[in-house]
């Protein structure tokens, strides 16, 4: 009957250490929640991201608009019918 109990607390005490410890443990499972939330708010920063993106393309896409507004701002583009004018202002 002793050697009963004592196998019966070997084995209780050998799932205690696989439950706090070993592969599949609290502490994992802690550990792999926490990397799950990190990497669920980098998806939300890249999903966001690309939904600008993506309207960005869909306006170049449907007209000159946007690609003429892109021109003057990035590229300096000044149209055929436009004056250019520097206005430099004085430093005290």
């Amino acid at each position: 009957m002793k050697f009963l109990w004592s196998l019966m607390l070997v084995l209780a005490l050998g799932l205690q250490f696989r439950l706090w410890v070993g592969e599949g443990s609290f502490a994992e499972a802690s550990m792999l929640n926490s990397k799950v939330e990190s990497q669920v708010a980098v998806n939300q920063t890249l999903i966001q991201r690309n939904a600008r993106l993506d309207a960005e393309v869909q306006d170049l896409r449907s007209g000159f608009d946007a690609i003429e507004e892109r021109a003057r701002s990035e590229l300096g583009m000044i149209g055929p019918d436009e004056t250019f004018f520097v206005v430099v202002s004085r430093s005290h």
